[in-house]
């Protein structure tokens, strides 16, 4: 009901949308319906829906009643839906909730009528299918083996299906044995001991030596005692030794070097303690991570190592080995804007001025971060084109008829915003990129213009600033950056990096609406600036949202000291993180800081945010040297703690 509760409230039209047109009657039936059933006047919901017939979005209201009225309503009402509506996606949801309630009911006759194969995909799902199956009589033994192999714990909804074929005998000794390694190679320690009981002596034997180093590693590698003549014995202390490196990698290097002193070990065990500690080291940005990942053999297509070798390197200015492990990547790895560029960088601090400045000027050509950094140190404007997306007449009627289309902007008029970016989305499958971005620029002319950023993603329009980089909420935007003292231009950059101008956003951990607030985060700055709020909605809201959100990227700016780089790492990590990153000894330039970020989704994000700032300081100001002066050394961790 709260989902409906929400609709309804949103839908706040202004007069002049009730006109008198069969369309805006429409809507207006539609909004009623929402309000008659959020009220439980079921007989008023039911006389407003069938006056809608022939109504665009009408299967949507009757998606929300059937969620609504689940329990009560008669079965063939639902599968009625689902088979005459198979395309929309609300469907699956509608599908997933009635096998849950079936499954619940232990109504195995309606669930194997509702149930597909794919949804197999979804274990709990599945698990239910394959219970109702053998309620059946059907022999589903296979499945439930095929399903029980596995290193993760099944969820509640598989457990009685696998106990009863336990009982009848369904795994003998080598399935367990085969379970526990899958279970051992995933970490999972409860499942291990869940299965150790049912172990013959000689592989429970195993399992205590895993547990044990799981548990006490340092300990344990101190003092084996035990033959490492075997495969497996090698492979648990070699693991464990990389799993203590999460909590000392000095420690662990020391404890494995002391065994490998002590008993012979073959050298693909130490190349993969090497290549462990190493990656683990450098992302804790210690001065071990090069020696020990320059000792490490790479293996063939091993892109991480390859990427980590010169993230050590940069760190440490050891110009010589970035370019010696740039040069060994491999081609597909090294061509790219990323490698080029710090090819380019090391050939210069290594006095190849020349060659630097060739893939310099390459480089400066782009339209992207690296292109940007790059133009910077030829001393040269960005290369910022605005083509303005323009499509044929014929191509927008064409599109604009498709009716998922035509459905998807109905629900948008509608105000259902989730429900028709679903469907506009899963629209655009199969269409051609003409088609799309004929579909982006609709969007764009209707005022979708966070569906019309994402619909052009990833297209050729890349230069349609207009639609991929939009000034939207400016007099809002320029007023919350001026009262906080930040850079409007940077607001903007984090507001398109983080929700795309979704105003309604809502991330798989929670955080909220335009600048993705997370809702502790919020409710504590809002008390700060004495901005009332209490609830999820309120923070949604555009204005409390950027208010708040602004106040909170000052407040993250004041504790980095004035560093955006450092800043905008933290307000995607947090603030702790961001500090932890920062260099120990001496300043260190702001594009290594960036590119040594331990985390690949804040380091994809800061290099993100900046571009996207760069651009709206173009559009915003004319400026097209804009990294310049954000990415100023990064001071040392003192420096930023003291303040200076």
């Amino acid at each position: 009901m709260r989902l409906i509760r929400t609709i309804v409230l949103a839908l706040a039209f202004s007069s002049a949308a009730y006109a008198n047109t069969p369309l805006a009657v429409d809507r207006l039936r539609y909004h009623q319906a929402l309000t008659a059933l959020n009220e439980a006047r079921y007989g008023r919901f039911q006389h407003l829906y069938h006056e809608l017939n022939g109504y665009i979005a009408r299967p949507y209201l009757r998606y929300h009643y059937l969620m609504d009225r689940m329990r009560h309503d008669r079965p063939r009402a639902v599968a009625a839906f689902l088979a005459r509506y198979p395309q929309l996606p609300v469907t699956v949801k509608l599908r997933r909730a009635w096998l849950k309630f079936l499954a619940h009911r232990h109504d195995s006759k309606l669930l194997l009528a509702a149930y597909e194969p794919a949804l197999d995909s979804d274990v709990s799902l599945h698990c239910y299918d394959l219970a109702a199956r053998a309620r059946a009589g059907q022999d589903v033994a296979a499945s439930v083996r095929a399903l029980w192999l596995t290193g993760q714990s099944l969820p509640r909804s598989c457990r009685g299906l696998a106990a009863r074929w336990l009982h009848a005998g369904g795994a003998n000794q080598s399935l367990l044995w085969a379970r526990t390694k899958l279970a051992m190679r995933a970490g999972n320690a409860a499942l291990v001991r869940r299965l150790r009981p049912r172990l013959s002596p000689a592989h429970a034997l195993w399992v205590h030596r895993w547990l044990a180093l799981a548990a006490h590693p340092a300990r344990v590698l101190a003092h084996i005692d035990y033959p490492l003549t075997s495969r497996r014995a090698r492979h648990m202390v070699r693991t464990a030794a990389v799993s203590l490196g999460w909590r000392s990698p000095t420690l662990a290097m020391s404890l494995w070097q002391r065994l490998r002193a002590a008993r012979p070990l073959p050298g693909e065990d130490n190349n993969y303690v090497l290549r462990g500690l190493g990656l683990i080291a450098a992302a804790d940005h210690l001065p071990e991570a090069l020696p020990w990942l320059s000792a490490a053999v790479p293996r063939t297509n091993d892109g991480r190592l390859a990427r980590w070798r010169v993230r050590a390197a940069l760190r440490e200015r050891a110009w010589g080995d970035v370019l010696m492990f740039i040069d060994a990547m491999a081609p597909s790895l090294r061509h790219r804007q990323q490698w080029q560029y710090w090819r380019a960088r090391a050939l210069a601090a290594s006095g190849h001025a020349q060659a630097a400045q060739a893939i310099f000027t390459k480089l400066a050509g782009r339209f992207s971060y690296y292109g940007f950094l790059a133009a910077d140190r030829l001393g040269r404007p960005y290369h910022i084109p605005n083509v303005p997306l323009t499509e044929p007449a014929g191509l927008l009627r064409a599109v604009d008829r498709l009716p998922d289309i035509r459905m998807a902007h109905e629900l948008f008029r509608l105000h259902q915003h989730r429900e028709a970016r679903a469907l506009w989305f899963q629209a655009l499958r199969g269409l051609s990129e003409d088609q799309i971005e004929a579909a982006g620029l609709l969007a764009s002319q209707w005022g979708w213009r966070d569906c019309a950023i994402l619909t052009v993603a990833g297209t050729s329009a890349k230069h349609a600033l207009g639609i991929r980089f939009p000034l939207l909420y400016r007099p809002l935007i320029e007023a919350d950056a001026g009262r906080n003292g930040i850079d409007t231009a940077w607001v903007y950059g984090i507001i398109r990096q983080e929700s795309a101008f979704i105003f309604d956003a809502r991330s798989d951990v929670g955080a909220l609406g335009l600048m993705q607030l997370m809702p502790q985060t919020g409710f504590i700055t809002a008390r700060e600036i004495n901005l009332p709020i209490t609830g999820d909605r309120d923070l949604i809201d555009v204005a409390n949202n950027v208010d708040v959100g602004t106040h909170y990227l000052a407040d993250v700016l004041l504790r980095a000291r004035g560093e955006e780089p450092v800043a905008t790492a933290a307000y995607n990590a947090g603030p702790t993180a961001a500090i932890s990153w920062l260099p120990v000894r001496k300043p260190l330039p702001a594009d290594i800081w960036i590119e040594t970020i331990p985390y690949r989704q804040t380091r994809g994000y800061v290099k993100n945010v900046l571009a996207f700032t760069a651009i709206y300081d173009y559009l915003l100001n004319g400026r097209q040297d804009a990294l310049v002066t954000r990415m100023k050394p990064i001071p040392p961790a003192v420096v930023v703690a003291n303040g200076g």
